[in-house]
């Protein structure tokens, strides 16, 4: 008896819709976008409504008269008008978040009187500056004009006979006959500038020996510098000494003494007495 032969039974899927959508929800699908995204996308959207924020925030500060300085706190000057500091920083006007403390500080340190300033700017418009002048050491004549100079030799300001003698001498008489810082005349010169430096030993020395003359005798009325002659020293006597700035002070004077007490023994006039060559003193 033949057999016959049976067909393989299709699965009941493959007629049954309802069979195949249960397969395909139950089989993993592959992601649609990579993970974490929306994670990126949302972050970069953060950041660049920050930069947006941040840009708009700037522009407005940059262009708000509300941030321009008004206010210039000086503090610290005594030669130095506050007016004066005030123009060499030039930050009136300008907005707050656009001073450069560096520059300003570069400016000021122009000014021959500042020897050094701190500048610091606060909200909303004001910038503080204290400055640091630099100390008057004496003064120094030339082309018929009188200078407050420093101990290096630097030229602070002209003494004016208009400037507030308080402010302009720190608090010290600017006669310079009677004023207690010493005075150089030099001879025939030409007017100076404030910065241009003169011959600080010169000041240095008359200073040693506005205090040393005295206690042999000598009274100096002034004190004279040439840059070929050196330093020579009017005295009350009518006569002359010159000394030499680099050689031993304390012999010079020595010797000076010693002319002068055998000039008085012999009754012998001299109008100048040289001590600046070692052991070869004269007069004349």
């Amino acid at each position: 008896m033949a057999t016959r032969r049976v067909p393989p039974r299709r699965a009941a899927s493959a007629s049954n819709p309802a069979a195949q959508r249960a397969i395909r929800a139950a089989t993993p699908r592959e992601p649609w976008l990579p993970p974490g995204f929306a994670v990126w996308v949302a972050g970069r959207l953060l950041a660049v409504a920050l930069l947006v924020g941040a840009a708009w925030l700037l522009s407005n500060f940059a262009s708000s008269t509300r941030f321009e300085v008004r206010t210039v706190h000086v503090q610290g000057n005594q030669l130095l008008s506050r007016a004066e500091v005030q123009d060499a920083a030039g930050v009136v006007g300008a907005n707050i978040f656009w001073v450069n403390r560096a520059d300003v500080a570069a400016r000021l340190r122009q000014l021959p009187l500042v020897q050094r300033v701190d500048v610091e700017a606060s909200l909303p418009d004001s910038v503080d500056i204290h400055v640091v002048e630099r100390q008057p050491a004496g003064f120094w004549t030339s082309g018929n004009q009188t200078y407050l100079v420093d101990e290096q030799g630097v030229i602070l300001k002209a003494v004016d006979a208009e400037t507030a003698l308080i402010r302009a001498c720190a608090g010290q008489a600017c006669d310079p006959q009677t004023a207690p810082m010493p005075s150089v005349s030099e001879t025939d010169a030409e007017p100076l500038a404030p910065g241009a430096h003169v011959d600080a030993s010169a000041l240095a020395t008359s200073s040693r020996l506005a205090q040393l003359l005295p206690s042999v005798g000598v009274q100096p009325v002034g004190f004279e510098w040439n840059p070929d002659t050196g330093l020579e020293v009017p005295t009350a006597d009518g006569w002359r000494a010159r000394f030499s700035q680099t050689g031993n002070l304390d012999q010079q004077i020595a010797r000076l003494r010693t002319i002068r007490d055998e000039l008085t023994r012999t009754n012998t006039n001299a109008g100048l007495i040289d001590v600046r060559f070692g052991d070869r003193p004269y007069f004349r």
